[in-house]
């Protein structure tokens, strides 16, 4: 039995299988939450009937133009039309799908004083924006794995929502970016983020090649989040070393 705080990363996990399917395939291996991040590619009433019953914890909104390599639009001066026409894309399929997260990617951009006004205009606008009982998510994101990508340490991270001062805005923890950015170390930054009432989501995947979590490696993390009372999900976003279903064992 899957613990009902984890969420099948539907873009990272059952890459053998077409899209919808994973759906299927999360459902029957116990899987009680999904998260999506390309969810905006996929036929939506397809989509939506596949999810029929089955909770959706995040969604993000559309990110730019994926195939050409955009990754988020939030930093990225010039672009806040289409920002604010991707995240109402955003919010209707949170709002169809149930999922009460939406994360809003920042965009390949250095961090300066035009890159970070743009930022906090364009989230100061979305946190506007978003319907009642939506939560905003941005991740600190790795430079090994996205090179260029505006938001990628944690502190960076904090000072900005510091900065906007939003209660609808959180931090969305991916353990593994932080512990490649982080000099390999993540609890201390989840701490720091659940002492500050900022942490909105987390996600996890093992360090050595973003595979499965090796035995015990986020323990004290996992135990952390327990003792707090986190209630929300911990979406697994890695890429599983061979048949899904069987890699799955590290949850048990």
């Amino acid at each position: 039995m899957i613990p009902p705080r984890f969420a099948a990363n539907l873009d990272w996990l059952y890459p053998e299988l077409a899209y919808l399917e994973r759906v299927d395939a999360a459902r029957a291996d116990g899987f009680g939450r999904v998260e999506m991040l390309l969810a905006h590619q996929q036929p939506r009433a397809a989509l939506l009937a596949r999810l029929a019953g089955l909770p959706v914890a995040l969604v993000n909104a559309p990110a730019g133009d994926w195939a050409q390599g955009e990754r988020g639009l939030a930093a990225l001066p010039g672009r806040e039309a289409e920002f604010r026409a991707h995240c109402l894309r955003g919010f209707e399929l949170a709002q169809q799908t149930g999922a009460p997260v939406v994360h809003v990617m920042s965009g390949l951009a250095e961090d300066d004083a035009v890159t970070r006004a743009t930022w906090l205009a364009n989230l100061a606008w979305a946190a506007a924006q978003a319907p009642a009982g939506l939560t905003l998510t941005v991740e600190p994101i790795n430079r090994r794995d996205m090179p260029g990508y505006f938001l990628h340490r944690q502190a960076q991270a904090l000072e900005l929502l510091a900065l906007l001062a939003s209660p609808r805005v959180k931090l969305q923890l991916d353990l593994y970016h932080c512990r490649v950015a982080e000099g390999g170390e993540s609890l201390s930054h989840l701490e720091r983020a659940l002492d500050l009432g900022l942490l909105g989501h987390v996600q996890l995947a093992g360090v050595n090649g973003r595979h499965e979590p090796e035995p015990g490696e986020y323990a004290a993390e996992l135990e952390l989040l327990a003792a707090r009372g986190w209630a929300g999900a911990i979406g697994l976003e890695y890429r599983p070393r061979g048949d899904t279903r069987a890699g799955l064992a590290w949850l048990g």
